[in-house]
């Protein structure tokens, strides 16, 4: 019979498992990354109702811009306006003219279909004197079409005011007539002094 081993050699501990450890730490993660993509989502969504730095626009502010992008009010007749050295005012607007005379009556002017004459005076404000060119002015319609000035009609109504040179500080009066289809309604003027022509003022006709 055989004596048994009193210090028989226990059994090797076993590794303990970490599930769960791994678990905790992976939802420690993912709280900390749930709450870094809340953060940002506030702070963008809250972002837009901070001040600004640049200028707003408010519709219907003073300025008569109406809140659109912040574009200059249209000028319109009795507004001043300048191209160049040139200051233009357009004070009136006649349509439906049917015929033009000279001061004695003996001569007439007949349009093809109607005159608008728009009145306008003209001040020089550059530095040299310069002439105000009628046949360069261009009267616009509804549909974006372009009239020239009649220079026949002219002679009948401006007396030669836009012929002669205008000096520097000096104002001078006139009326533009423009040969238009009958029921054609003018809605814009452009204006251009006699150096840069390709700058122009824009007067709306419409009140």
């Amino acid at each position: 019979m055989s004596e048994q081993n009193p210090y028989t050699a226990a059994p090797p501990p076993q590794k303990k498992s970490r599930p769960v450890l791994w678990g905790c730490l992976g939802c420690g993660g993912l709280m900390v990354l749930v709450l870094i993509v809340g953060g940002i989502v506030v702070a963008v969504s809250s972002g837009g109702d901070g001040p600004s730095d640049g200028p707003s626009v408010e519709a219907g502010d003073d300025s008569g811009n109406g809140g659109d992008g912040g574009q200059e009010a249209e000028a319109g007749i009795g507004d001043p306006v300048e191209s160049g050295a040139f200051r233009f005012t357009v004070t009136e607007v006649e349509t439906g003219v049917t015929e033009l005379s000279d001061d004695s009556g003996m001569m007439t002017e007949t349009p093809d279909g109607q005159y608008v004459i728009v009145h306008v005076t003209v001040e020089n404000i550059g530095d040299q004197a310069g002439t105000f060119d009628s046949t360069q002015q261009t009267l616009l319609d509804a549909e974006g079409k372009e009239y020239s000035a009649d220079s026949a009609a002219e002679a009948m109504t401006s007396q030669d005011a836009f012929l002669n040179q205008i000096n520097p500080g000096n104002t001078v009066q006139g009326k533009l007539p423009f040969d238009v289809p009958e029921g054609v309604e003018p809605t814009k003027i452009e204006l251009r002094d006699f150096l840069t022509l390709d700058q122009s003022a824009v007067v709306s006709l419409q009140e």
